[in-house]
């Protein structure tokens, strides 16, 4: 049985240096926006694009037995729910590892984070922050 884990935390708490450190396959939303040359070109209108590419990743790595490690925000329940629903089906076994703010303050978080997310946004993220995930609501906030 495969396993998924789910790293989630603010932007520059460490999620990805967490995921690189396993022996899992790790793959992120993010990932989408790298270029051939291994340059970082977020464009926001394409963040559903990159979330389904990512789930898809996920998938193939699953369907030849192996494991993965995601490494997104997860900010609320709704952002993980296609992978723990997965579990729930009893297809592949999903642990989540909860980084929050790895102990930084937002100014820290913004200094840390690789990918120039503004100060605002991680703000805005850490308000919005669902500490106790497993009570979040699964649906998409256009769904409720």
């Amino acid at each position: 049985m495969s396993i998924i884990t789910l790293v989630r935390g603010l932007p520059g708490s460490g999620k990805t240096s967490f995921a690189n450190k396993g022996l899992d396959k790790a793959v992120a939303a993010d990932d989408y926006f790298v270029d051939n040359n291994g340059v970082y070109n977020f464009n926001p209108s394409k963040l559903g694009e990159a979330h389904t590419w990512c789930y898809k990743r996920v998938m193939e790595e699953i369907n030849v037995g192996g494991n993965v490690t995601v490494h997104n925000t997860f900010s609320q329940r709704w952002e993980m729910e296609q992978y723990l629903s997965l579990a729930e089906e009893e297809v592949i076994k999903v642990f989540v590892v909860d980084l929050f703010d790895g102990g930084c303050n937002d100014e820290e978080l913004f200094e840390r984070n690789s990918h120039g997310v503004p100060l605002k946004t991680i703000k805005a993220m850490r308000e919005r922050w669902e500490h106790d995930w497993r009570v979040g609501n699964p649906l998409p906030p256009w769904e409720r």
